[in-house]
């Protein structure tokens, strides 16, 4: 071997790895963590390379090299748990005047009065991954994931690694059922620790605490979890049997009597002045606590009242997360793109010079609509400000004015779709009562389905959590099968296997490979047909969802679901114009306005969107009817109206009671109202047209009798 052969040998042999390293990296993104980082091309271009080097010199290839794996075996995926009470979300209070109105909206609910003082529990709200841990008769029996919040995933094993959570308590000192709920993370030394030791083994260093905390939880081996250093903090309890405590504050100092950990930084506030205190101190102090935290959350202390003010179907009412101010930085703006959304929304994106904020790159942000650009005089090459608060995505701010250079050009509003060419325009609105008309602020692609963009976004949210939630295709399957031809609408989701049947495996990727690349696909096909299956049946208030009907958000699908239990009877009403009746009933619901319904007339009106409902159950899919609330009571299924102020409780408390017994708060009276409840100056209208229609009329008093009688 010559000298130039010598070097080669030596530069490939540091190649090759480098490439081993790569390799290893992107198989175990792709094969265990379920989280690609590269496409199939650019995997193949690294493997293509790898066999090209130990074929020029076979004493350099490995034992053990990543060109000799047939494939991944398939792993076990974690076994789903449903939460007995939902894991919730919490909603956001961006700043003290949001946290004033939400103290006020339950003085409202509770009616209670002015000077009553109200107790609240303050807590950093921590940047990790929401976890729940059940004991039985003090033992540890069970822990999950958060998940969708309804279903988590079963971490027990992972979670018993983690050297704050005890295996077992002191069954004398706790219920027989106590379910425990809070934050698994990481703290920032460990952090640093954990991506030390990631570069020294020459694999990608984790991006934030956040990320490496949820990977490692969801590691399939339970010891791979046990090397990294998680931490718990419990917050707050899921099932107590029995529940002996009044206030939640009690709950906390028992966990920590039991060796629970518990945040030290807990306190206790009786007024909003005392909450802001805190809330400043915090994010002074924010930069040396040890974690990662965005916010503090409040949380109703008696737990009395929190009973009454109960949940919706997204957050209790009686917590919030008053969040820290985003972190803002200068950027400039290089170019503006457009992206097309699910409805045909145009969005311009800005191209920014990548900056760091938060802890991740950014170089794109969010122009909002043209409107905002044209407020803000926003042009390409201006300096600008840029935020990331937590996950929201990246939005130019303001304009540096007085680093502006002359001549800069202007953001011209577009004519056309950028992805399909129809005309965009802007939709032209009427008012509730169907008079005034304005055009929205928001420019729109009026292609429709033919448009590649609405499209690939509406299959998006059609597999989404909320929705059909198919494991295997994300946003980057998408778009792939798409562009391959493979799926062009939902109903091409439930024929794939059949197309993969009737096709030779590669055309499920771009190039061939090798055999291995085509044995790893095909397993990687099978375990996405078997998901795909496994989601063929789904409840109501997802498939309406999942529909991607415009103005129609999860818990409006809720609501839908819940009123018409089954989609036969709902296409039916919104298929029949000759159901006037029926149809002023759906917008007398709580929360159901006359957007949603003209939203749903228009998607079933037309003939595509027809088809699309009946095709995909053609194709197998089941959909299940809504499960109503289990209740004896004698109001269970009735519709009741509510006219005038009561006096006992809060119009609000009053619907959140009646709907608990099962029965439905409609605004508006029909043949088919079976109760109306009269406060004081009720609208007289209403009870003349009760009477009319033979309805029960209760004053309020008479009503808490009825009630009394159904509840014995």
């Amino acid at each position: 071997m010559n000298i130039d052969q010598k070097i080669k040998k030596k530069d490939s042999q540091k190649e090759l790895v480098k490439l081993y390293k790569e390799l290893e990296f992107h198989n175990q993104k792709y094969h265990l963590d379920d989280d690609p980082q590269i496409s199939d091309t650019e995997f193949d271009k690294l493997f293509r390379r790898a066999t090209e080097i130990e074929k020029e010199f076979p004493e350099l290839k490995r034992k053990n090299s990543p060109t000799d794996l047939v494939g991944a075996k398939p792993l076990e995926k974690f076994n789903k748990v449903k939460h007995s009470i939902p894991m919730l979300s919490i909603q956001n209070a961006k700043d003290l005047n949001e946290v004033q109105s939400w103290i006020d909206s339950l003085s409202s609910f509770l009616m209670l009065d002015q000077n009553q003082q109200i107790e609240f529990v303050a807590e950093p709200k921590i940047d990790g991954l929401s976890a729940t841990i059940i004991y039985e008769e003090g033992k540890m029996v069970l822990g999950a994931t958060r998940g969708d919040g309804s279903y988590g995933e079963d971490v027990t094993e992972n979670l018993k690694t983690i050297v704050d959570i005890p295996k077992k308590i002191n069954e004398k000192k706790v219920p027989k059922v106590l379910e425990v709920r809070g934050e698994v993370y990481i703290s920032h030394e460990d952090f640093d620790e954990l991506n030390r030791l990631q570069e020294e083994s020459g694999k990608d260093l984790f991006k934030n605490p956040r990320n490496a905390a949820a990977g490692s939880l969801k590691q399939l081996d339970p010891m791979e979890t046990s090397k990294r250093p998680l931490r718990f903090f419990a917050y707050s309890w899921g099932r107590i049997s029995p529940l002996l405590y009044e206030k939640h504050s009690d709950i906390i100092n028992n966990f920590n009597d039991l060796g629970l950990p518990v945040n030290p930084l807990s306190t206790v506030h009786d007024s909003l002045k005392s909450l802001e205190k805190y809330y400043d101190e915090i994010l002074r102090k924010r930069i040396d606590i040890g974690y990662d935290i965005d916010g503090i959350v409040y949380k109703l202390n008696r737990l009395d009242w929190r009973e009454r003010l109960q949940s919706t179907d997204h957050h209790p009412r009686w917590a919030i997360a008053h969040k820290f101010p985003a972190e803002r930085v200068a950027s400039e703006i290089i170019d503006v793109h457009i992206q097309v959304g699910r409805t045909g929304v145009l969005t311009p994106v800005a191209r920014l010079k990548p900056v760091m904020i938060g802890g991740a790159v950014v170089s794109n942000a969010s122009l909002h609509n043209y409107e905002d650009i044209q407020k803000k005089d926003i042009r390409i090459g201006d300096k600008v400000w840029v935020q990331r608060a937590g996950d929201v995505i990246p939005q130019v701010i303001e304009v540096i004015k007085s680093k502006r250079k002359d001549s800069l050009r202007e953001i011209k509003i577009p004519e056309k779709c950028p992805v399909c060419g129809s005309p965009a325009e802007k939709e032209l609105l009427s008012d509730k009562d169907g008079k005034k008309m304005s055009y929205e602020k928001y420019i729109r692609c009026t292609g429709g389905f033919s448009c590649s963009s609405q499209a690939k976004e509406r299959l998006k949210h059609f597999v989404s959590k909320e929705a059909f939630d198919i494991d295997g295709i994300g946003e980057k399957q998408v778009n792939d099968y798409f562009d391959m031809g493979l799926i062009k609408d939902p109903i091409d989701i439930f024929s794939l296997e059949k197309k993969y049947r009737d096709n030779p495996p590669n055309i499920w990727i771009y190039t061939s490979g090798s055999k291995s690349k085509i044995n790893t696909i095909k397993d990687s096909a099978i375990k996405l047909f078997k998901a795909i299956e496994d989601k063929k049946e789904i409840k109501l208030d997802r498939f309406i969802f999942a529909l991607g009907i415009r103005h129609l958000g999860s818990s409006t699908a809720s609501l839908l679901a819940s009123h018409f239990v089954s989609l036969k009877k709902m296409v039916s009403v919104f298929s029949n114009i000759s159901l006037s009746e029926e149809l002023n009933e759906v917008k007398s619901l709580d929360g159901i306005g006359g957007k949603v319904v003209e939203s749903l007339q228009t998607f079933f009106d037309r003939t595509e969107t027809r088809n699309l409902v009946k095709n995909l159950l053609a194709s197998g899919v089941t959909v299940r009817d809504y499960e109503k609330i289990e209740s004896d009571s004698k109001i269970s299924g009735k519709r009741i109206v509510i006219t005038g102020t009561l006096s006992g409780m809060s119009r609000a408390e009053a619907k959140v009671r009646i709907e608990s017994l099962g029965a439905k708060v409609v605004s508006s009276i029909s043949k088919k109202t079976d109760f109306i409840i009269t406060g004081v100056k009720p609208t007289i209208s209403k009870v003349e047209q009760a009477n009319k229609l033979s309805i029960n009329v209760f004053d309020e008093n008479k009503w808490e009798e009825f009630l009394s009688t159904t509840e014995e």
